[in-house]
């Protein structure tokens, strides 16, 4: 009996000992008050700019000494047999970035997103203003100025609104990557 327990409690520490050799470490996005926005880790998308002016889009494979390792998918258009196209992915690579060579990193999408960065009233301007020129032109009545005015300020307002959207958290003054070591 002693010697069953002693066996399935060194089977327990072994566990415990594997399952915490492949720990990842983490980035976290802070702002400049010191909370946390958002957390980094394996298996988390990641959509960032480095210092070289790219785009990077992937998944966080693994975090480790200062180090994040992004799986990128390289995926194209194929044509299949039928002569119809597919995405398909042709390649996986792996891509190395110490985490001070990110600039700034995406925000996340919320719902209604098309109305907060106004794109829904530059449509709606704008399809409105054609609408109205092209009634007018058939029916051969006169373009009234105000509906053309009130149509441009709506579609103009939108291009504001797009033009004020911030869409990504700049690393620098407000807001900082942290690299906190898990082991």
């Amino acid at each position: 009996m002693h010697r069953c327990v002693m066996f399935f409690m060194f089977l327990l520490i072994k566990a415990e000992t594997v399952a915490q050799s492949n720990v990842s470490d983490m980035v976290v996005l802070r702002n400049k008050q010191n909370h946390t926005i958002k957390s980094y880790f394996s298996g988390m998308p990641i959509d960032f700019g480095d210092r070289g002016g790219r785009e990077i889009s992937g998944i966080v494979r693994k975090i480790e000494h200062d180090t994040l390792y992004i799986q990128q998918y390289d995926i194209r258009r194929g044509y299949t047999q039928w002569g119809t196209s597919v995405m398909d992915t042709i390649t996986s690579y792996l891509l190395k970035y110490h985490y001070n060579e990110i600039t700034w990193i995406r925000k996340p999408h919320r719902g209604f997103e098309f109305v907060r960065d106004g794109s829904i009233f530059i449509i709606g301007g704008t399809a409105y203003l054609l609408l109205h020129v092209i009634n007018a032109a058939y029916l051969k009545e006169p373009v009234v100025g105000s509906t053309v005015a009130i149509a441009s300020g709506i579609a103009v307002g939108g291009l504001v609104m797009k033009k004020l959207r911030k869409n990504r958290y700049k690393i620098g003054k407000k807001y900082k990557m942290v690299y906190i070591s898990m082991r």
